[in-house]
């Protein structure tokens, strides 16, 4: 593959007139979001996306170091012009790239001054992303390798489920992936050893926990009559491989809805995004007593939540840090194979913490006690957290964006000895 395209790449190259990397790195230097930024603090310029954004809320707030962020969007449109599309792959880049010496050194140049352009308003002590194997971000790696910055990673991935972390071997190893920054912070160990092949040292992998968790810790519990929702967070996009029961649960869940005449209760049906919420919103029958979101954080829903109900989501993980009843539905279209679960139902230790309907009838039955105002919780807050630690990890000691801060603060101090030996 890499022999047979480097001459079209480089065609493509010498065919594009009119580039100027130095005015595209300034320009993407720009649209830096400094918010926040105080002065006598170290600045970490993030590449903002969707998820790893709260993560990096919850270290602006909690660590004494400064994120400035630019869109990732952003980020990827402005070297599109460069890299031709079939090129831009996910774990694949890297390979492909350093066999094509004209790219790599002009999106090389590209990210240094993309860089020293966002240096000259604050100086950037290092540069994190979300994924430690996008194409989009090798750009600012060789940028930061350049200008003796660490490039780090706070990874949105969490390879839990038992069949990601071979997946993610067999896909480095025929990649021929390496991460060339610095260091690499994830959420669980079970990530680490899934990314564990693609770094010279695993010990550059640090273990830290997610900070968007560390303001669930100190959730306080709430009586069941000050509980306000019975929330079904939505399972129907077609990577669950399980729509035919998901339209099942939803229709369960409207009649009993409908059915309960007791109006302090919220029937919430969590969508994952708007897509989302605009199929559901056609499914649900005109009339039912049900209320439709995709932008309400489950931090503010599951604690107020008699139950939630979800399938295969890391969002029932989550649940498990409140005192929130939690459903696995279980019946019909579901998977059998255990490799394929978050949270495998046949486990006793899952089936201690949340409620296995194995039926629709159960479901209805579980839905209608909740409606009734029964405390249904299972397991003590220490089960529900060994469970939930399979999965995220729990600092023994202070918070997950200490920890975090401490990932940080170890490379910045490596590369200032660095700079010093030279």
């Amino acid at each position: 593959m890499l022999s047979s395209t480097l001459k079209a790449y480089r065609r493509f190259l010498a065919s594009f007139v009119g580039d100027d990397v130095q005015r595209e790195a300034r320009k993407l230097a720009q649209e830096i979001s400094w918010d926040g930024v105080k002065p006598g603090r170290a600045t970490i310029l993030v590449a903002r996306r969707a998820q790893f954004s709260k993560d990096v809320e919850e270290l602006r707030q909690r660590t004494n170091l400064n994120f400035a962020a630019i869109s990732a969007v952003k980020v990827k449109k402005a070297q599109e012009p460069w890299v031709p599309e079939d090129l831009r792959q996910q774990t694949y880049f890297a390979a492909l790239l350093r066999e094509n010496p004209d790219l790599l050194n002009k999106l090389e140049e590209f990210g240094r001054a993309f860089l020293q352009e966002a240096s000259r308003k604050v100086k950037i002590n290092a540069f994190m992303a979300a994924n430690f194997d996008y194409w989009q971000d090798e750009a600012i790696k060789l940028g930061c390798a350049a200008l003796g910055i660490p490039f780090l990673v706070l990874s949105r991935e969490n390879y839990t489920i038992p069949w990601t972390s071979p997946w993610l071997h067999q896909r480095i190893a025929d990649a021929r992936f390496r991460f060339h920054g610095s260091g690499v912070a994830c959420f669980s160990h079970a990530t680490k050893t899934a990314m564990s092949p693609g770094l010279a040292d695993p010990d550059d992998i640090w273990v830290t926990g997610a900070p968007r968790y560390d303001r669930w810790l100190n959730i306080a519990p709430r009586p069941i009559g000050e509980k306000t929702h019975i929330t079904l967070v939505t399972f129907n996009l077609p990577g669950y491989a399980a729509q035919d029961l998901f339209s099942e649960v939803l229709q369960q869940f409207a009649e009993t809805a409908a059915a309960e005449t007791d109006k302090r209760v919220t029937w919430l049906v969590k969508c994952k995004k708007r897509a989302d919420y605009e199929e559901i919103s056609a499914k649900v029958p005109a009339g039912r007593a049900l209320s439709l979101s995709y932008d309400t954080p489950l931090f503010e829903v599951f604690p107020v939540s008699r139950l939630v109900i979800g399938y295969n989501s890391l969002a029932l993980v989550e649940a498990l840090l409140t005192d929130a009843a939690v459903v696995i539905p279980w019946w019909g279209q579901t998977k059998v194979d255990p490799s394929q679960f978050l949270l495998d139902p046949n486990d006793p230790a899952i089936a201690e913490v949340i409620h296995i309907a194995r039926s629709r009838e159960e479901f209805a039955a579980l839905l209608r006690r909740a409606a009734a105002g029964e405390d249904l919780k299972r397991g003590t807050a220490q089960q529900r957290r060994v469970i939930f630690s399979r999965h995220m990890q729990l600092p023994e000691r202070g918070t997950a964006s200490e920890a975090v801060e401490s990932f940080i603060r170890h490379y910045l101090a490596k590369a200032a000895g660095a700079q010093k030996g030279h």
